[in-house]
């Protein structure tokens, strides 16, 4: 078995067709190596293998047929990957039968993973099948950076499958950094060199996924949340895995935004940025208070270019539900709404414009680099118990913070939520009390993700009775988010032109609603 150790990047067409003259290939790098790659995966009908993280390949190089297999990387962005290679004997063009040599077969299911299906190899061999395939020009150069040995390579080409009796195809572009020795580091300092100049975005989704993507007629998919860490996980560990999930899932948000046109793909960027942020927030205490603050005040860019495209979205669809609601005529709400659609679409392009642009994939690179690297430091306030820190200990500690946090926002906002309550619409027209809203709006929201992540991690009966807190924070944040959503429109639309006086009277009534429930919520919920 080898181990695959590799930095991949997606890089627009523009920027590929750059790195051949990039000053670091001109100065470190010999000449290119070209040739043309074919490949094959297969797979059962059912996709067992890839139910199974694995990847059956069988490649055509200039040396002839190559057989590999590979597994899944050990987190999200699986930059390290188990790899079993050699020189194929079928060679057959059309079928599985033909191109997978019985012999092939058997050394797989002795010596990779394939042995753990639990399939003899009449079986496995009649149950494989071709389910797409690759076709790529690799440019490659081998670069010695730092001592260390490493092939930077330049694939372009497509993913290929057949899907509703027709071949369908998406396009491949892709930078691949792969250590073959030497540091592993190093991978990340070149890498980082190249970013200063060109527009790298670390992919976390390999061309076996892609072409599956394209098969089932989708795109690309982000990773999940990770599963529940037991309480005396080390909080490096927990810290890694929430990183690199952040990193991967938001590679792949990044990719479907700058690919599509979807108000969801929009949604689950600022989902996971929201997600990295609270994550960056407990790790704050513990870690190089410049490299935290930098990530943070990134992160919050991205969150507000990202919030304008987002809030345009949101204005839509409150508009046309409202407009059904009230059962408005189509015309008062018609002229108002091309407006906000057509700055959503410059908004859109500033977004785009961002996701593509160097600064972008530097951010990205240093989150995915932090995701291996992360560790407490003890700082001169704190002692070396902190290198020992469990999950358990971040979960009593933040939760217990952001709970006392979301009491003052509370009881700063009280009155005014009251107010409403009683039928006072004056608190609406003044800023502070809209300001104390919002932060009781934030304050909900951080601590139910800090209940969602960590509440699992703390003694089962407290766990239990913080989760009429989490359900509670959850439809506060309901609640407190329509609020916000209707005072955003109205906001809008004293921007781009003036609302009808019956849409703009519906928003008002709405928004009025929504903070009387919330004050009837924290009334039973939290007063009691």
């Amino acid at each position: 078995m080898g181990m695959e150790r590799e930095l991949k990047f997606s890089i627009d067409a523009l920027a590929a067709q750059q790195l051949p003259d990039h000053p670091i290939i001109a100065l470190l790098a010999g000449p290119p190596r070209t040739w043309v790659l074919d490949s094959r995966y297969f797979d059962t009908e059912d996709g067992l293998l890839a139910g199974a993280g694995m990847a059956l390949r069988l490649r055509q190089t200039g040396q002839g047929r190559v057989l590999t297999i590979k597994t899944s990387g050990a987190d999200a962005l699986g930059h390290a990957r188990g790899e079993w290679e050699w020189a194929a004997t079928g060679s057959g063009p059309e079928s599985a039968a033909d191109m997978l040599a019985p012999a092939d077969v058997q050394r797989a299911l002795r010596e990779t993973p394939l042995r753990d299906l639990a399939l003899d190899l009449d079986t496995l061999q009649a149950r494989l099948r071709p389910v797409f395939g690759t076709r790529f020009e690799r440019m490659a150069w081998t670069i010695d950076w730092q001592g260390s040995h490493m092939e930077l390579a330049l694939d372009r080409g497509a993913c290929v499958a057949r899907r509703g009796g027709a071949t369908v195809q998406t396009p491949i572009s892709e930078i691949e950094i792969e250590l073959i020795d030497g540091q592993w580091s190093h991978c990340w300092d070149l890498a980082w060199a190249l970013a200063q100049d060109l527009p790298l975005r670390l992919s976390a989704t390999n061309k076996a996924q892609r072409a599956s993507a394209l098969l089932a007629g989708e795109r690309p998919q982000a990773p999940g949340e990770p599963a529940n860490l037991p309480p005396d996980t080390a909080l490096p560990q927990a810290a890694q895995l929430w990183l690199s999930t952040a990193c991967a899932q938001l590679s792949v948000w990044a990719e479907r935004i700058g690919t599509g046109d979807e108000a969801r793909d929009v949604h689950q960027f600022r989902v996971a940025v929201r997600r990295l942020r609270t994550v960056l927030r407990w790790l704050q205490p513990w870690a190089k208070p410049r490299a935290v603050r930098w990530l943070e005040a990134e992160w919050r860019w991205a969150m507000q270019l990202s919030g304008l495209v987002r809030d345009a979205d949101v204005g839509l669809q409150v508009l046309d539900d409202c407009a059904t609601r009230c059962r408005f005529a189509p015309e008062i709400a018609s002229s108002w709404s091309a407006s906000l659609q057509a700055e959503r679409q410059r908004q859109w392009g500033t977004l785009r414009a961002y996701l593509r642009s160097p600064r972008f994939g530097r951010v990205l690179l240093a989150l995915g680099r932090w995701s291996e690297t992360w560790s407490p430091i003890a700082s001169t306030k704190a002692s070396a118990k902190l290198r020992h820190l469990t999950l358990g200990d971040l979960a009593r500690r933040a939760i217990r913070q952001d709970h006392k946090h979301w009491r003052k926002t509370l009881a700063v906002c009280r009155p005014t939520l009251e107010a409403l309550a009683s039928g006072d619409s004056a608190p609406l027209a003044q800023p502070e009390a809209m300001a104390d809203l919002h932060a009781f709006r934030i304050g909900s929201k951080r601590l139910r993700l800090s209940l969602e992540r960590l509440g699992p991690a703390l003694p089962e009966a407290e766990a239990r009775r913080l989760q009429a807190l989490r359900k509670t924070t959850e439809a506060l944040q309901t609640l407190l988010g329509n609020w916000h959503d209707r005072q955003r429109l109205l906001g809008h639309a004293q921007l781009l032109q003036r609302l009808p006086d019956e849409l703009a009277q519906a928003l008002a009534t709405q928004a009025q609603e929504a903070l009387q429930q919330a004050w009837t919520l924290v009334q039973h919920h939290v007063c009691a």
